[in-house]
């Protein structure tokens, strides 16, 4: 026969969901599975900041490349690279020149826009390729002509 606080045996009776050292055990075993949880979230960001520095590790050789690659390029080719800075001034002219069109045309016909597929496809046909090949011609030129600017290139 066991005994209890209370004095009384517990072999006749079952231990209920409301007995306090249920009760505890339960706890304790929440406790147990919550330091579990934490400790598998705490190992996962481990691995995540390691994850992230090996991604940071990565971009900077890969940007260090890209910068030794751009520097012996324009070593092989000083001709080009002080006729690309003239070429970018005049074709952000151009560029600003056909955004001022683009804008003016949307202003004169606005209500067609809204209204008409027609419209907007002519609209888009009109500015949309020029535009894109434009800006593409100017993403080339601006690494070229800024990087020929600095005084140590």
């Amino acid at each position: 026969m066991e005994v209890s606080p209370t004095g009384q045996g517990s072999s006749g009776s079952a231990a209920g969901p409301n007995d306090p050292i249920v009760l505890l055990h339960h706890l304790v075993n929440l406790q147990n599975q919550t330091l579990d949880v934490l400790r598998q979230n705490l190992e996962m960001s481990r691995q995540e900041l390691e994850l992230t520095r090996e991604i940071v590790q990565v971009n900077r050789e890969q940007r260090a490349r890209q910068i030794a690659e751009l520097e012996r390029w324009q070593n092989g080719h000083q001709r080009v690279l002080d006729s690309s800075r003239e070429a970018l001034g005049r074709l952000e002219q151009v560029h600003a020149s056909l955004i001022g069109e683009l804008a003016d045309y949307v202003e004169e016909n606005h209500e067609n826009l809204l209204d008409g597929d027609f419209a907007l496809s002519d609209f888009v046909d009109r500015f949309g390729p020029r535009l894109a090949h434009l800006n593409t011609m100017l993403a080339v030129l601006r690494p070229l002509a800024v990087a020929r600017s600095r005084p140590d290139a």
